[in-house]
């Protein structure tokens, strides 16, 4: 019989820890009290956070949905004290807080000795600080798990074989559209970039002129990201482009991803709900020349065809699980994590510097973000302007 793991979640009473799974605009589970609650093989036992006042209130909400079994705490450290001595061990802690709990909140799992944590991203906002992450991660032997959706997606991960597998021809290039915010946003597009070619060897990157007025910390920026596609054995320029997040209304173009190849192009749209593929066909007006040119086919290859719903914190957790019962890394643990955020500091370094191409790794370790906001924040004060 497989084992159940009792989960803590600290932040439990913000958006992320459950207030998502209140919003039924919200077309999947997108908050870590929902994904613990709908996974078999975990059991809520402790919800934390320092605004009693909102705690108790998810409490009465969630007892009154018919959950039952799990504790109120203020501290992670109480919680795992008083769990340990008259409930038993917590397994795994979901840290829904912000990047600036999350360091403490693993480094309080390491040292109470819990097994996994599902965090949510960034991992942390300075870069000194995500190495320090990465290093308790190594000598520690704790299962890390970094909410960036797309890595756990079925239908992102079909794309990726099917490029790496040479049937969309030689990879030209690629294109990312990412809602804007590098590091609030940009690293869920970056993550899945280095999934398919590890990390760029450089980057260069220019302020958007879709100004982040909401998170003026957090730049948008255009940029290029030069990678070496191993597979195929060549390099390739990858191009992210911000959408969103400006002084103006922008309700468009949440994620976007387009491969283009030789033998035509797949694109992922609406946040990965939507795949679209061309097929490289003889030109219709130039193939006398020996022009060809890609043309849109309801034939998808079933290789692509990865099903749905998406439901990407239920794969995260799943994945997670997984981990822990096979002593294996988790798909998107510390390392692909920093290196997706480094990527991010890179941007903002070569932005700063008026499009001065950054080598990757970056020497200096001790670059960081002044604060971040996250995508659905976004959509909901736009959604409100609207209103």
């Amino acid at each position: 019989m497989q084992k159940v793991y009792n989960v803590a979640i600290v932040g439990a009473a913000g958006d992320m820890g459950s207030g998502n799974m209140f919003d039924e605009r919200i077309p999947f589970v997108y908050s870590y009290a929902g994904a613990v609650l709908q996974n078999p093989h975990t059991k809520l036992v402790a919800l934390i956070d320092t605004n009693s006042k909102k705690l108790g209130e998810l409490y009465g909400r969630l007892w009154a949905l018919g959950h039952r079994g799990f504790r109120t705490y203020s501290t992670l450290a109480d919680a795992i004290a008083n769990e340990e001595e008259v409930y038993g061990t917590i397994d795994i802690v979901c840290s829904a807080a912000s990047p600036a709990v999350n360091a403490e909140t693993i480094r309080t799992a390491v040292k109470h000795g819990l097994r996994g944590v599902y965090v949510d991203k960034p991992l942390a906002l300075d870069l000194a600080v995500a190495d320090e992450i990465a290093q308790l991660e190594k000598i520690s032997g704790i299962k890390l798990q970094v909410n960036y959706l797309r890595n756990f997606d079925p239908c992102h991960n079909a794309v990726l074989d099917y490029v790496r597998s040479g049937e969309l021809g030689t990879l030209l290039t690629v294109r990312c559209l990412y809602k804007g915010g590098v590091i609030g946003v940009g690293p869920h597009s970056i993550a899945l970039l280095n999934k398919l070619f590890g990390m760029p060897k450089w980057v260069s990157a220019v302020t958007s002129p879709i100004l982040n007025t909401r998170a003026p910390a957090d730049p948008n920026v255009d940029a290029t990201l030069h990678y070496h596609f191993a597979e195929q054995g060549h390099d390739i320029n990858v191009s992210l482009v911000a959408t969103g997040k400006g002084n103006f209304l922008n309700s468009t173009y949440l994620f976007g991803f387009e491969f283009i190849g030789t033998k035509g192009i797949i694109k992922i749209e609406e946040n990965g709900w939507r795949l679209v593929y061309e097929r490289m066909e003889e030109s219709r007006i130039f193939g006398s020349l020996g022009e060809t040119m890609p043309y849109r086919t309801d034939t998808v290859p079933l290789a692509l065809k990865a099903g749905a719903p998406r439901e990407f914190m239920l794969d995260g957790l799943a994945d997670l699980v997984d981990a822990l019962d096979n002593d294996r890394q988790p798909v998107c643990s510390a390392v692909p994590s920093c290196g997706a955020e480094e990527v991010a500091h890179a941007l903002k370094l070569s932005a700063d510097a008026a499009g001065a191409s950054v080598a990757l790794p970056l020497a200096d370790r001790n670059h960081a973000f002044a604060g971040s906001v996250t995508g659905m924040q976004v959509l909901r004060t736009e959604n409100a302007e609207k209103e």
